[in-house]
């Protein structure tokens, strides 16, 4: 199965704060965005809660969470069903891009997660604008566990 070029989840879970670090890259031009999420309700995009990065209007990053309600969200920062903490993104290599961030603590004895992660060429006043719906992008979603290797 081919997946969104270069991207890359590292991790590591704390089974006694029940919190998560991770790291997530993707290949991404300096114009586009990237994201990562959980599904704490199913599989897929929708109800998805999402951190996500891009270069903002001054050439800086910017990362935030949102919550995707729909096939046509707003992209606007949102509180998360979970927390989140010590987020920040960087820009690497003139193409990598990596969203940092501490989740939790999860909720009781979840340690297997949906999780889904996009990449966008296009971002427009602020707002990563929609994905490419080419197999890849839409076969970005599986289980992770976790308390695997």
């Amino acid at each position: 199965m081919e997946y969104i070029k270069g991207a890359h989840l590292h991790w590591n879970y704390n089974p006694y704060t029940r919190k998560v670090s991770i790291a997530y890259r993707a290949t991404q031009i300096s114009g586009g965005w990237i994201a990562w999420a959980i599904n704490p309700t199913g599989t897929g995009m929708v109800g998805s809660q999402a951190l996500v990065a891009f270069h903002n209007a001054n050439g800086s990053m910017t990362v935030y969470s949102t919550s995707i309600t729909s096939y046509n969200p707003s992209m606007q920062p949102s509180d998360l069903s979970f927390q989140v903490s010590n987020i920040s993104a960087q820009y690497s290599n003139t193409d990598m891009m990596t969203i940092f961030a501490v989740i939790g603590p999860l909720e009781e004895n979840v340690t297997i997660v949906n999780q889904v992660w996009q990449a966008g060429t296009s971002v427009s006043s602020n707002i990563p604008q929609i994905h490419p719906t080419s197999p890849p992008n839409l076969q970005s979603m599986g289980k992770l566990n976790f308390l695997s290797t």
